[in-house]
């Protein structure tokens, strides 16, 4: 893994937010071989929720990172609260021209610093088991797979991790 010296991650600029989710839920879509879409507008509802309005998904205190490795933004990870004590990773993303140099764990590393001064004693997340890339960098993080931590997961089988902070 290389860290690109010129890499810098922000929190509360959400103006490439919604471009990386749609790359996100086209990329996810991809993997499940299923139909991607050609047009925002023809996202599911399940994923307008936070493409439509990411100011109110990730609102305080979860965040919404971008990361950028000096000519725009190249990946992307939300957060948000699923109670004051427990904070949820929601769609890490990373172009794929800009893997492999450091982007997910620094996105990563700045959530857990924000998910922990926001007062998480714990951070979940759910992830596609064949993403086994992610799954490798969640391991060594300290992630550890965990049951199902919600009911609304839906049709897709999905891999559960936690770590505690």
């Amino acid at each position: 893994m290389t860290i690109t010296p010129n890499l810098t991650v922000t929190a509360g600029d959400l103006t490439h937010t919604s471009a990386l989710l749609f790359a996100y839920y086209n990329a996810t879509a991809a993997e499940l071989d299923r139909p991607t879409w050609e047009s925002p507008d023809r996202l599911p509802t399940y994923f307008r929720v936070d493409h439509d309005d990411p100011e109110s998904y990730y609102a305080h205190p979860g965040a919404y990172f971008t990361a950028d490795l000096g000519d725009g933004p190249v990946g992307g990870v939300g957060v948000r609260f699923l109670d004051p004590g427990t904070a949820e990773v929601k769609r890490l993303y990373v172009a794929p021209e800009a893997r492999g140099h450091g982007v997910a764990r620094t996105l990563m590393d700045r959530l857990h610093a924000h998910a922990k001064t926001a007062g998480a004693g714990r951070v979940v997340l759910d992830c596609l088991p064949q993403r086994t890339g992610a799954i490798a960098l969640y391991a060594s993080l300290g992630y550890r797979p965990i049951p199902p931590y919600r009911d609304d997961h839906g049709p897709i089988e999905l891999a559960c991790f936690e770590l505690a902070l």
